[in-house]
């Protein structure tokens, strides 16, 4: 991230989201992505883990991962919470891993976060192994909260982190995916639940119209 940001503040969310929570919020994008039941064969490298969510729900579901960040902050921080293997690196412009090492890359909201989409999933799609999937999450541009926020004072969400540097529309990921050799791209939008509901913290079950949803769940099969 080249935008200076207080850490501790960035992070604080990860770090304090309970097991339920992360459960939860996981599984449902998951499933949203076609992965209810199976994740792809072989370890799962969580490109930009942060303090660790995603490493946390995918070694509940009894898969090997290793977790990659810029940030040595968060990367203690996830440290203190699973045990799991942690590498310090950007996102680009490349990986330090051999050629088909990974079954799937999970990218949860990085690739707004780099200057060049494409090259950052040509680099997915060379640490995967034949037939693993890249698994991403990013804002949506067509996002009809982005034109309605404004009307009551607001600042659409995928516009407050000052790190967001390239932000996509529905037609672009898929064009990009593409682009970087991926076959079965597949987007879909409104995975994020639009209210929270105590005690349990699940979702309120109200579907956003396609392409308009508050987010998308990308994936890409090598």
């Amino acid at each position: 991230m080249s935008t200076k940001i207080d850490e501790t503040s960035y992070f604080a969310p990860q770090v304090s989201k309970s097991d339920r929570k992360i459960a939860v919020q996981y599984r449902r994008m998951f499933a949203f992505g076609g992965l209810a039941k199976h994740l792809p064969q072989g370890p799962v490298l969580d490109v930009g883990c942060g303090a660790g969510p995603g490493l946390r729900y995918i070694r509940s579901r009894g898969t090997t991962a290793i977790g990659v960040d810029p940030s040595i902050y968060a990367l203690r921080e996830a440290a203190k919470l699973i045990d799991v293997d942690l590498v310090q690196m950007d996102a680009a412009p490349r990986f330090p891993f051999a050629d088909q090492t990974f079954g799937m890359v999970l990218a949860n909201e990085v690739i707004e976060h780099v200057p060049n989409g494409v090259e950052f999933l040509l680099e997915c799609a060379r640490v995967l192994q034949p037939g693993g999937m890249v698994f991403l999450t990013t804002p949506n541009l067509w996002d009809i909260r982005r034109v309605l926020a404004p009307l009551v004072g607001k600042v659409w969400s995928g516009d407050t982190d000052p790190t967001h540097i390239n932000l996509y529309t529905p037609w672009r990921l898929r064009n990009d995916l593409k682009a970087a050799g991926f076959k079965q791209p597949r987007i879909k939008t409104g995975f994020k639940p639009i209210r929270w509901l105590p005690p349990h913290r699940n979702p309120l079950a109200i579907p956003y119209p396609p392409l308009i949803g508050n987010g998308m769940v990308a994936t890409g099969v090598r």
